[in-house]
This record gives structure tokens, C-alpha cells and sequence, in this order.
């Protein structure tokens, strides 16, 4: 038999005594006692713009529809607290034809039977008692119980406890490889412990409640004290989740969430730790803080892998090259931005009357059949090789840059006359070099070398006109060799 015990909140000692004697009455009777602290019904007069998602803690009665309970128990007069009566009532009329019990006389529904000078003990150990003769119609006695009150000791072993999860949650990685190590450390702050997620992050409003999804993923578990492995991660129906909780006995359940959306719940076993005030508000913070760590550890992760990723793409895609940055990611040298922006400071201070301008064009004729036979990394070794040949060949006086994925550009302002004669001869010798390279394949270059003697009109554009021009000769009397 199972038993919901609706409550406001383990936030007063009547509240916990409440529950204690339930607990106490459950365990003897062999019935299943689940907790719900769902806080309190929000209205216009308890509405707070700086609590504005308050209502989400109702969300966890939700819970209860599709999930067989045999009766409900429910403290209406602190979770109504200034709520107006009507409301109360269609809280109530939600639960449609469940046995329910009121612990406080309300009109029109049934209500525990208790003395007046009853403590909230006995009126929790009477709610079980009457509950079961309300699903059976049998009477039925628990064997009665003193409550005793916690220690000095037992407070400070669950506010250790405590902490020691917060550390634990905080540091946690629940990737595949680390799962279990870091579920084991968990061991020493709870007893019994389930935490689950949604299947996806839902929605909960103030006007239109929300829908519990119909699947969730239980994540952690420790049971009796022992974690279990990554075996014990389980998808499962969100309604089937008391039936297949492994946790025995009175549990609590909680839900998780972060202003408007529900990210999960955890189910504990109820303990000496929720007689400390507001105990389970503070794991539910840390558990929801170890998501949102967890969550922002992937994103950075993920985050840093697209760049990547853009990177090498950029590095391998001239088209955008000349928007990002002035460096070419993979080279090293000036991308197509850095090369025009130095390139055309070079002209403006060397390029005068009495100089030469050397511009080059090179063309890794070979890299698209690199990258689609071997591999973009291979690409990436010819494309650094090349790099390299070019500092070595036009030296450190000149402006060198990759100005598309397959194509470097190069300028210097030298006072040597026919400088471009002895830079060809060099990027042949060069380029049979690398030609001859123990690899894999060949990385091949076709490149054009002008010369240019000063004007005052003549400009950087109508240089690399002329060079690209004598370029594209090159590839067409390559094409024809061939």
C-alpha cells in the first residue's frame, strides 16, 4: 500500500513531528509513506516579484496522478496558508476520487479524528492509522512509539555531511569514465538518495502549470549506503518511478528546478536530517548546482571543441579568412586581411623612388588531392611545410601571407634590381626540394614572381593584377603540360 503525506515544508517542528509520526506508523504497518513538501500555495496576497517562482515547489505534487497511490494525507491548512477557501477546494477536487484525509477540519472533505489537545506526533501516527481503515475499511493499530529529540551529535554528523556533498557536487564529473568514482564519494553523505532527471528541461508557468513528461532518467542512486554503478542509470516512465525506487520505506521527494523550468527530482529516505530546518531546501540547491555546474563544465567543453573546429576549418577555407582576426590560425603568417593591411604599410613607408616592389604569387597546386586522399591533417603538414619554404626563400624584409586556403601571397621593396630573377631561381630549387620529399605524396607549386620599378601612381592593386595575371598563364601552361 502506498501513502502520500502532502505537507508544506520541514520548516517547523510540528510540520517534522507530523511526519515523524507517520513515518513511525508506516514502517509498522508495512505501508509505503511518501513525502510531498510541496511550501505553499501562491496568490495575490502571498505573490513576490522577488520570489516569483515560488509556485514551482507545487509542481511536485504532480507527481502523484499517474504514479498508484492508494490515499492521500494532506496538511491543507498550512499549504493553503492565506489562500482564499476556493482554492483550497479545487486543490483538493485535483486529486479526484483518491481516499484523501485533511489534517484540519475543512468543510466538504474528510478530516483525521483527533482530540483536541492531540500533539502533531499522534496526529501523524492517527493519519496512517485512519488512511488505512479509509482504502481497506479494515481497522488497523500501529505499534505506538516515543519520539525522542535529535542530538547535539547527529546535527553536527548532517551538517558535515552536508558540506561534504556540497564539496562533492561542485568538483563532481559524471562523464562515462568518471561516473562511478564520483557517485562513491557520495556514499559518506547520504543513506538512501535517487536523483533524476526530465527527459528534457520543461516548462513550469504560474497560469498554465505544466505537464510531468512521461519519461525520466534516474542518474544517481545509493542505497543503504553504497552507491550504485553506472549499470544502475535507467530510463524509465516518469510514473512508474515509486514502483521502481530502490530505496525502502518513508521517502521524500523533491523537484528541481531553476526559475521557470523543471529539470528533475530526487527522491531521499526520510531521516533524522529533515528534522533540521530547511535541510532539504539546501540539497536541493546543491543538487541543482552541481546540474548547472555539470551543464556549463559541457557547454565550455563543447564550446571549445566548435571552435576548434572552426578554426581548422578556418584555417583550411581562404573565403573567410580575411574576416577573422589578422593571423592565419594554422601558419602563423598574416592572413588575407594581416598581408593587404601590412603589405600596403610596407609600400607606404619603403616603396619610393630608387626601389623595387618583388611581389608573389604561390599556388599549392596539389593540397586538394592532399586533403581528399590523405587527410586534412596531412593537408595541414603540406600547407606548413610551404609556410616554412616561403619565410626561408623571401626572408624576414618581406610581407608573406596564406591569402586563401591554398594560395600565399608575398611582398618586398628591395634597392637590388632584378631581385625577382634570384627569388625564381630559389623557388625552383625550392620547390624540386619539396618535391623530393620523403612523403606520401606530392606536394606541388606553382607560383609567379613580378618585379616592379617605382611610380608614384602605381598601386598595390594593379601590382597583384598583373602578378595573378601571370599566374593564371602558369596553371595554363601546367594544364597543357600535363
Amino acid at each position: 500500500m502506498r501513502v502520500g503525506l502532502l505537507i508544506s515544508e520541514f520548516k517547523d517542528n510540528n510540520t517534522c513531528d507530523i511526519c515523524l509520526g507517520a513515518d513511525a506508523a508506516a514502517r509498522d504497518l508495512g505501508v509505503e509513506l511518501v513525502i510531498f513538501p510541496g511550501k505553499v500555495m501562491i496568490t495575490d496576497k502571498n505573490y513576490s516579484e522577488e520570489r516569483a517562482y515560488d509556485y514551482q515547489y507545487q509542481a511536485v505534487y504532480d507527481y502523484i496522478y499517474e504514479a498508484g497511490f492508494d490515499g492521500l494525507i494532506v496538511d491543507i491548512e498550512h499549504i493553503g496558508n492565506k489562500a482564499p477557501i476556493l482554492k483550497k477546494e479545487a486543490f483538493l477536487k485535483q486529486f479526484g476520487k483518491k481516499p484523501l484525509l485533511n489534517l484540519s477540519n475543512m468543510e466538504g472533505f474528510e478530516c483525521v479524528s483527533y482530540a483536541k489537545d492531540t500533539d502533531s506526533y499522534e496526529k501523524g501516527f492517527l493519519a496512517i492509522e485512519q488512511i488505512i481503515r479509509k482504502i481497506s475499511g479494515n481497522e488497523v493499530k500501529a505499534k505506538r512509539q516515543k519520539i525522542s529529540s535529535i542530538s547535539k551529535e547527529s546535527i553536527i554528523n548532517i551538517i558535515g555531511k552536508t558540506a561534504r556533498f556540497s564539496e562533492i557536487a561542485s568538483q563532481a564529473n559524471y562523464s562515462k569514465e568518471n561516473y562511478d568514482e564520483s557517485v562513491k564519494k557520495m556514499e559518506k553523505c547520504f543513506d538512501n538518495i535517487e536523483v533524476f532527471f526530465l527527459e528534457n528541461p520543461q516548462i513550469c508557468s504560474l497560469k498554465k502549470g505544466w505537464n510531468v513528461p512521461k519519461h525520466c532518467k534516474r542518474i544517481i542512486i545509493i542505497k543503504d549506503g553504497k552507491a550504485g554503478k553506472k549499470e544502475k542509470i535507467k530510463d524509465m516512465e516518469t510514473s512508474d518511478i515509486f514502483d521502481l525506487s530502490e530505496i525502502k520505506g518513508t521517502k521524500v521527494i523533491r523537484n528541481i528546478f531553476r526559475k521557470d523550468k523543471q529539470y528533475g527530482f530526487f527522491i531521499m529516505g526520510f531521516d533524522d536530517s529533515f528534522r533540521i530546518e530547511n535541510y532539504d531546501d539546501l540539497i536541493t540547491g546543491i543538487i541543482l548546482s552541481s546540474i548547472r555546474i555539470n551543464f556549463l563544465k559541457k557547454f565550455l567543453y563543447d564550446t571549445e571543441k566548435e571552435l576548434t573546429q572552426c578554426q581548422e576549418k578556418l584555417a583550411r577555407d581562404g573565403s573567410v579568412l580575411d574576416h577573422i582576426g589578422d593571423e592565419d590560425y594554422l601558419t602563423d603568417l598574416p592572413n588575407r586581411r594581416g598581408f593587404f593591411a601590412k603589405a600596403y604599410d610596407l609600400l607606404k613607408s619603403d616603396f619610393k623612388e630608387g626601389t623595387y616592389a618583388v611581389v608573389a604569387y604561390i599556388d599549392m597546386d596539389s593540397l586538394k588531392n592532399i586533403n581528399t586522399i590523405h587527410g586534412h591533417d596531412e593537408g595541414d603538414n603540406a600547407v606548413k611545410r610551404v609556410a616554412e619554404i616561403l619565410k626561408e626563400v623571401f626572408g624576414e624584409n618581406s610581407v608573406c601571407g596564406r591569402i586563401r586556403g591554398d594560395e600565399f601571397a608575398v611582398i618586398e621593396v628591395t634597392t637590388e634590381e632584378d631581385k625577382a630573377e634570384e627569388l625564381r631561381t630559389e623557388m625552383a630549387r625550392q620547390n624540386n626540394k619539396l618535391l623530393m620529399d620523403n612523403t606520401k605524396y606530392l606536394n606541388h607549386l606553382i607560383y609567379s614572381i613580378c618585379e616592379f620599378d617605382y611610380e608614384e601612381s602605381l598601386s598595390l592593386r594593379e601590382m597583384l593584377k598583373e602578378t595573378d595575371d601571370n599566374l593564371k598563364n602558369m596553371r595554363r601552361m601546367e594544364t597543357i603540360g600535363k
